[in-house]
């Protein structure tokens, strides 16, 4: 853990010493705490970008629905049919890729008609090819490290590579590695049993990549009517992801009180607050690691509460979950779920390395207000018409 930073377990103790020393310590400074900081972006190296073109392309939950829709026939696809064509072509023609994310993941696995999720795991195998974006943790990290490289010095253990476009629903989690043959023991015997097959290496090799195929699909899918329970049996638990962003939702609802107790906060040095949390709940862990690697304490790399809160604005994913939560808690009005946490998580991921992003029309409105579309040069849509122009365009 870092010194002077709680676990991310303390966050309810400890939110209001932190913000207020923040606060406490910057009173002076020209800014007034709602905005970001005015620095430049700390890219991280060790991310590996895709080359351009294909622009890269993200699509939220319900535009893939609405692709399903068109594919399946459904009545209500009809509207959809002519951006539904735009994305085909531009795949075909290789001017665009439609990656997944581990979002949606989560989130087709709320869909319990087996029917609806069969249609949409079809036009996204279609038109993703299974391909996925990093996750937000692995970019969380990846950005952190670039950060400490560059304000304390590169660390002598340097953290694994990745590559911000990948295969499959492993990579989208954050995993590495493919499918392996363990024995009874749990050793990987995969190279022996490669060598061993009767039907040589490349037929093992197959059978591997089937078998991968396979997972995607079903992690998309789901159990077939009759096969939950068995599933259940060896371990599988859609519900387990919407349980960590039901209490991350929780916590933000725990700080829309805090703030109710005193609009002051509102009013005044509301993203301050929101920094604050941030990296005690979600960086906590990178940073502290970090910082170890490089026998450096948080105070040498951070002297003062502004070096913190510019640093922390550096970093891309990082800024855009500020922005967001920042933007709405600024609304008293507005209800925490765990779909905002959903969301929050993959445009952190995707609006700073996609080129463009579509999301939902209330999604969308906040980050054209805030300017995080125009800082990070990303072109944002909230219907596939929009989609489909930008796509002629291209």
């Amino acid at each position: 853990m870092v010194p002077g930073v709680p676990a991310s377990g303390d966050i309810d103790a400890c939110w209001l010493r932190v913000a207020r020393v923040t606060v406490a310590r910057q009173a002076r400074s020209v800014d007034d705490g709602t905005s970001r900081a005015d620095v430049d972006y700390i890219w991280p190296n060790n991310l590996t970008q895709t080359a351009r073109p294909p622009q890269l392309v993200y699509l939220d939950l319900n535009h893939w629905i609405s692709l399903a829709k068109v594919a399946a026939g459904h009545p209500g696809g009809g509207k959809y049919l002519e951006a539904s064509q735009e994305c085909f072509r531009a795949s075909e023609r290789g001017a665009a890729i439609f990656p997944l994310s581990e979002t949606i993941y989560f989130e087709v696995s709320k869909i319990r008609a087996h029917r609806q999720r069969r249609d949409l795991r079809e036009v996204m195998e279609r038109l993703s090819g299974f391909q996925v974006v990093a996750s937000r943790t692995v970019i969380a990290t990846l950005e952190v490290e670039a950060l400490l490289d560059m304000i304390v010095g590169p660390s002598p253990t340097p953290v694994t590579r990745a590559s911000y476009l990948d295969w499959g629903v492993a990579r989208a989690f954050g995993m590495v590695g493919g499918f392996q043959v363990r024995d009874q023991s749990g050793v990987d015997v995969s190279a022996e049993a490669r060598a061993a097959h009767p039907k040589g290496p490349e037929a093992f090799d197959a059978l591997l990549q089937q078998a991968e195929i396979d997972l995607n699909r079903r992690s998309l899918e789901g159990p077939a009517s009759g096969e939950e329970a068995e599933l259940r049996n060896s371990g599988w638990n859609p519900q387990a992801a919407f349980e960590v962003a039901e209490k991350r939702a929780q916590q933000e609802v725990e700080q829309v009180a805090r703030f109710d107790s005193d609009e002051r906060w509102r009013r005044g040095r509301i993203r301050d607050v929101i920094s604050a949390r941030e990296v005690i709940i979600e960086i906590n862990d990178p940073l502290s690691e970090g910082l170890a690697r490089r026998n450096a304490a948080l105070e040498q790399a951070f002297p003062t509460p502004l070096d913190m809160r510019r640093a922390i604005d550096a970093m891309p994913s990082t800024d855009v979950a500020i922005t967001l939560k920042t933007a709405y808690h600024q609304d008293a009005n507005h209800r925490w779920t765990p779909n905002d946490i959903h969301d929050i998580d993959a445009l952190a991921a995707t609006l700073p390395y996609c080129d463009v992003v579509a999301t939902d029309k209330a999604v969308a409105t906040h980050v054209t207000r805030t300017g995080l579309a125009d800082r990070l040069n990303s072109h944002i849509v909230s219907d596939l018409s929009g989609l489909a122009d930008r796509l002629t365009l291209r």
